[in-house]
């Protein structure tokens, strides 16, 4: 596929297990290659990963771009893709970031996956066989979201597809499998008795966010990114914020609803 900027073969790897096709994936290109013409940041970027790869931090001034691909259905149930590129006031000097915005078939609930733009670019190496640390994201219908990192090398959707599994078994003592199988559940009984009058389940799942927060490392970057990312941003309670002791492993919190990108 001739791609001016995004890199099919990192993009289809991190977007693995979604409904993301090659229309949508031009549709997206587009974008880049207009935002390109304004500012040159995607000329940026493709020359840093060949320069420096991964391991580089890029620095970047002003509000953050986030470019948004969006895939819906419309009121006649067919697919519709699109693409467009916003500033971020509030992201002031943050790298930029593709939000992919899809909708959940089967629990009917909106979808959001973020991947930093370098990732998906050109210039950078391939990302297969390398490690990565994800985020997990689950928004239930208190207003309230949890929040897991982990590291994989197999990809985020297949470790999130793991997570369920072990959720819908309910066998599972881990904190992160509870909640999601209860999440699940809350959100199944509510498609199929919201008619009836009967109360919707605590915890609820009204939403799943995904982020990955690095890639193409080694396995102990990753494992060092991990920490430095719940030392950093698993922190909350209901009187302002407290360090979390880090246990060695991926931990489940429920945190302020902020990211991080590395």
């Amino acid at each position: 596929m001739d791609m001016k900027f995004l890199s099919e073969n990192n993009f289809l790897y991190l977007c693995k297990g979604l409904t993301i096709d090659k229309h949508d994936m031009k549709v997206l290109d587009a974008v880049l290659v207009e935002l390109d013409k304004k500012n040159g940041v995607l000329s940026k970027i493709v020359s840093n990963n060949q320069a420096n790869g991964f391991d580089s931090t890029m620095h970047f001034e002003g509000p953050q771009f986030i470019i948004e691909l969006n895939k819906y259905k419309n009121q006649l149930g067919k697919t519709l893709s699109t693409s467009l590129a916003k500033s971020y006031p509030k992201g002031q000097n943050m790298q930029p970031v593709i939000h992919v915005n899809l909708h959940s078939p089967s629990l009917d609930i909106p979808q959001r996956v973020e991947i930093p733009l370098r990732y998906v670019v050109n210039g950078a190496s391939p990302l297969e066989n390398t490690f990565m640390v994800y985020l997990h994201a689950l928004e239930v219908n208190n207003n309230e979201k949890f929040v897991y990192y982990g590291v994989t090398k197999r990809g985020w959707m297949k470790r999130f597809d793991e997570h369920v599994k072990l959720a819908l078994k309910g066998k599972s003592k881990r904190k992160f499998p509870q909640l999601l199988g209860e999440g699940v559940v809350g959100r199944f009984h509510e498609l199929l008795f919201d008619q009836s009058g009967k109360a919707v389940p605590p915890n609820t799942l009204i939403g799943s966010h995904h982020v990955v927060c690095a890639a193409g490392r080694t396995s102990k970057d990753a494992h060092q990114i991990e920490k430095y990312l719940i030392d950093k941003h698993s922190l909350f309670n209901s009187k302002g914020h407290r360090q979390l002791p880090f246990t060695g492993q991926s931990l489940f919190r429920k945190i302020l609803p902020r990211f991080i990108w590395v």
